[in-house]
């Protein structure tokens, strides 16, 4: 009896020790650092806007030259300056955390970031891991 018993718990006990999944993916186990990862994709994210003139300000006669050529335009500072448009890039940092997640960061500057990095978020910000 004794040896029925114990062939019973040799077979049963690895299915005790497997926890159910949902869908039979495995999960990750559980790390100690909940917003560690790794950067996955890096993407530049160009805005334009024209920079808007206040045709209420009084303007002077201004005259442009372009370096390296070009046509001179000679009129008022605020129909000469309506033609400016500003571009800002920020950068897109797609980041694989250890548990499965993913997070989006939006940066001012990539710096030495690099694909394949190992990060840490701390307040919106990455700050390279040692381990």
């Amino acid at each position: 009896m004794r040896a029925a018993l114990a062939c019973l718990l040799i077979c049963v006990a690895p299915a005790w020790a497997q926890s159910p999944t949902a869908g039979g993916s495995p999960v990750p186990p559980p790390s100690a650092c909940a917003d560690c990862g790794v950067i996955r994709s890096m993407r530049a994210v160009v805005k334009e806007s024209r920079v808007p003139s206040d045709a209420t300000k009084p303007s002077g006669l201004v005259a442009t030259v372009p370096f390296g050529g070009g046509k001179p335009q000679i009129g008022s500072s605020t129909k000469v300056g309506r033609d400016v448009v500003e571009s800002v890039t920020t950068w897109e940092v797609v980041v694989r955390l250890d548990d499965g997640r993913f997070s989006i960061l939006t940066l001012d500057a990539v710096d030495d970031w690099r694909e394949g990095d190992k990060v840490r978020i701390e307040r919106g910000k990455l700050v390279r891991r040692t381990d």
